[in-house]
């Protein structure tokens, strides 16, 4: 009998003995002979299907044992792979027991924790802090002197128009239409617009909350002033680094927002909106004619026909036919697309095709697979965390949603749009207008690329060209996997913080001010946006952007410029807020010390065998035992201290001693089990803290020396604007020039509009003269006498008056009068400027 197969009743048949001798027929069958005591035939035909059964039984049983033995070792090999997956899902989630986390500690290498990196990364930023703040002092105090020089010379300029004889315009409405068309920004509105954009730019959470806000017929404009205006069309590390930022914040809020991978495919979403404006900067244009442009040239050389629709071939092969012979064709003209495709010519014509086709498409398709390392580095980066985002928070994401995700915004927000329109200002890969026929082409080898990279095969549909794009399933399905290895590849790059070497500490130490090229519509329209959703955009009362806010006031009325109105300025963004490195609380910097002092110690502490689960408590009273054991006071002293942090956080709720301190077990669990990466991570956290402080070092002597230059500069520019002394000038209690003392009477400066007001009595007045003075360029002393006697001295500098003006400021208060600024400058420009007249 053949192995596995089995012998049934009907195998053994029963023999027609008519007319033949038994023992023949017993022979011939193959059955024993009739014995001597006369059994007949059919008692040995019966015996033998007996035995057949009981072998039929006996195969069954055998093959059954074979087929429960297979079973068994099936169902525990997925039992063994059940249990490994749960146990690997408990331990990327950390939920480890005590003893099961001192195991993994005592498989690993001891070394990992000779260094406490949390507490030199805390030591770090604590330096770090001091720093910045020195730092900040210093930039605010250059930022003043600079601002003190510009008032200086603006001052000195309206004072020679004011004194010279400048003619009129002949024509003066001219000019004043002129004037109505220029729109003018004042120093101080500038000054807040720069304060405002540099926040937007270094702030993403701003932007990222308001291009939620954003109506959709402005989300065009409104993404080309935040991609393209404020983070540049060309390729900067920084704001790369800042751009980066910003997606990544809008990706979380729209994972947030989402149930399933396939809704940022199909709904018209934010963020494939910024990726498409991102696209457009000049890395994306540049790669795209680098790799596509090759390649496009060469398909549109020829004007090739790429109609794949059989029923329109059928009929112009029709046309032709009867426009050549001049006889109307016997063929029908109405039909199905298979039907059409059944006549040997058109299916010539579409063979013929497709295989052009075919060729076309593994260009392209071997261009961009080859060129993954050409992909801008930013786009790559972003659907590496489009892909991380959404494992992280869409449990139910296959691996082939994410590398159609992946496919989505690589090749049809980015790739397709070329390939399409090739002649669009997005893609400029050709210079000449395409014909009818190329246009088609492009159209038509795109639809083959979007399946492709869509990991998708055509499927029958009621579109006429289909049956024919179906004969290029083989190609699909030969290019898929080589596509989806080209996703995964695509999305392995480094951080920002790594590629770029651009970190949040080095914003900290810039020696050039970032500038951007902006209009004034675009300056208008984001003021107005952020104004209409500042509450949602910065909801705390004490964010800077609401201060910000506050100077500018609100948007101006005139946000639909004309072409003439319009025009870009400049502006050089400046913080003029102060910036710290986000510290810890003490309770969060207990919290991770604690962590990390308890690592070494489980590490060391031997596992103890239990038939229980131990907690916390139990492991560390068995480290003070093995302590004691072994005569080790630094071990004992290390548990003393966590023991001590344990009660201190429980006191501050970091913690509970009620649950046995599970949170802080499953904590110390992840940091064990990512131990290698999270030592990785803060390696690299040392240095750049490292690197920032000596750049901050450094931007500290830098500014030092800057503001000497400054200091030295403005001594010159006051020198300059300033009477030389002569003659008639007076000595100083040093030696040095004098210029005055002026005589003014109380009454002539009230007169003047500079005195406002006093706490002199109204009965010494009369009696009150005024002596101005300036021992120095800039510094002007004014002494007030009643009756001869000196009752009050002051004394003032000429640029922190006008600083005051700059800011608004229109009065003075001193000890015992109150000044109008605007005409006590007025009278001092009078009295000390060069060509002033008296």
């Amino acid at each position: 009998m053949a192995e596995g197969k089995l012998v049934t009743d009907t195998e053994v048949d029963e023999p027609d003995v008519t007319g033949e001798d038994s023992r023949e027929v017993c022979l011939r069958d193959g059955l024993p002979p009739l014995p001597a005591n006369g059994d007949s035939y059919e008692d040995r035909l019966k015996l033998a299907k007996v035995r057949a059964c009981m072998n039929l039984l006996l195969q069954a049983r055998i093959l059954l044992g074979n087929m429960i033995e297979k079973g068994e070792a099936s169902m525990d090999e997925k039992m063994k792979e059940r249990e490994q997956r749960l146990a690997e899902e408990k331990r990327l989630r950390g939920n480890l027991t005590v003893q099961e986390i001192q195991a993994v500690l005592q498989r690993s290498a001891p070394g990992e924790d000779e260094e406490d990196l949390v507490k030199l990364i805390q030591e770090l930023k604590a330096k770090l802090v001091v720093e910045l703040r020195k730092n900040h002092a210093l930039d605010r105090k250059l930022a003043k002197l600079d601002k003190r020089i510009a008032l200086l010379i603006k001052n000195r300029g309206n004072l020679q128009m004011i004194m010279s004889n400048m003619k009129k315009k002949d024509d003066e409405k001219t000019h004043k239409r002129r004037e109505a068309r220029t729109i003018n920004l004042n120093s101080k509105a500038v000054e807040n617009y720069q304060d405002l954009f540099y926040l937007l730019q270094t702030e993403p959470r701003y932007l990222a909350r308001v291009v939620y806000q954003v109506s959709a017929d402005q989300m065009e404009s409104f993404l080309e002033t935040t991609i393209l205006t404020l983070y540049g069309d060309a390729f900067s590390p920084r704001e790369e680094f800042l751009v980066l930022r910003l997606f990544q914040l809008a990706m979380q809020h729209e994972i947030s927002v989402i149930q399933q991978v396939s809704d940022f495919l199909q709904a018209e979403t934010v963020v494939p909106k910024m990726i498409v404006t991102y696209n457009r900067r000049k890395q994306g244009l540049d790669y795209i004619q680098r790799v596509l442009g090759p390649v496009m040239n060469t398909v549109l050389e020829t004007d090739r026909n790429m109609e794949l629709n059989p029923l329109t071939i059928y009929i112009k092969m029709i046309n032709e036919a009867e426009i050549r012979t001049g006889e109307k064709t016997k063929l029908e003209r109405q039909g199905k697309p298979e039907e059409a495709l059944d006549h040997p010519e058109v299916k010539r014509i579409v063979d013929s095709r497709l295989e052009e086709l075919t060729d076309i498409c593994k260009m392209f398709v071997e261009a961009i697979l080859r060129s993954v390392n050409e992909l801008p580095y930013g786009l790559r980066w972003i659907c590496k965390q489009l892909a991380d985002i959404s494992k992280e928070n869409l449990p139910d994401a296959t691996e082939l949603d994410i590398q159609r995700l992946i496919g989505y915004f690589v090749y049809y927000r980015f790739l397709n749009l070329a390939i399409v329109a090739p002649d669009s200002k997005g893609a400029q890969l050709v210079k000449k207008e395409l014909t009818p026929l190329a246009r088609k082409s492009c159209v038509v080898i795109s639809k083959v690329l979007q399946n492709l990279f869509n990991l998708r095969v055509f499927v029958e549909d009621n579109k006429p060209d289909t049956i024919s794009m179906m004969r290029l399933n083989p190609f699909l399905e030969e290019f898929k996997p080589k596509v989806a290895a080209y996703f995964d590849s695509l999305i392995k790059v480094d951080d920002p913080e790594d590629h770029l070497q651009v970190n949040k500490y080095m914003e900290l130490t810039q020696k050039t001010k970032p500038m951007i090229q902006i209009s004034l519509h675009e300056i208008f329209q984001t003021h107005a946006m952020v104004h209409k959703h500042l509450q949602g955009v910065a909801p705390e009362e004490n964010d800077p952007l609401r201060k910000v806010m506050v100077d500018l006031g609100d948007p101006p009325e005139h946000l639909d410029l004309t072409e003439e109105e319009d025009r870009d300025i400049q502006l050089t963004l400046t913080n003029r807020f102060k910036v710290d490195v986000e510290e810890e609380s003490d309770a969060d910097r207990l919290y991770a010390e604690t962590k990390e002092l308890l690592i070494p110690i489980l590490r060391v502490v031997p596992v103890k065998t239990s038939i229980q689960r131990l907690n916390l408590m139990d492991v560390l009273e068995h480290g003070i035992k093995f302590a004691r054991e072994t005569q080790d006071q630094e071990l004992n002293t290390q548990i003393d201290t966590i023991l001590k942090n344990l009660g201190t956080l429980e006191s501050d709720g970091m913690l509970s001693k009620a649950d046995n301190y599970e949170g802080f077990i499953r904590d110390v669990a992840l940091e064990v089990i990512n131990r290698n990466a999270i030592r990785d991570q803060q390696k690299k956290e040392v240095v750049r803290l490292q690197t920032t402080l000596k750049n901050l070092q450094f931007h500290q002597t830098y500014l030092e020396d800057q503001i000497k230059e400054y200091n030295s500069y403005l001594e010159d520019v006051l020198q300059s604007f300033y009477q030389q002394p002569t003659s008639k000038k007076k000595k100083g209690k040093s030696g040095e020039s004098k210029i005055g003392p002026f005589k003014f009477a109380y009454n002539d400066l009230v007169k003047r509009g500079v005195l406002l007001d006093s706490e002199v009595p109204v009965v010494s007045r009369k009696k009150t003269v005024f002596y101005i003075s300036s021992d120095e360029p800039g510094v002007f002393d004014i002494a007030a006498k009643i009756g001869g006697v000196n009752v009050h001295k002051m004394q003032l500098r000429f640029d922190d008056l006008l600083e005051r003006h700059y800011n608004n400021i229109s009065t003075l208060q001193l000890e015992q009068v109150t000044l109008s600024i605007t005409l006590l400058i007025h009278l001092l420009n009078q009295l000390f400027m060069k060509g002033a007249k008296k």
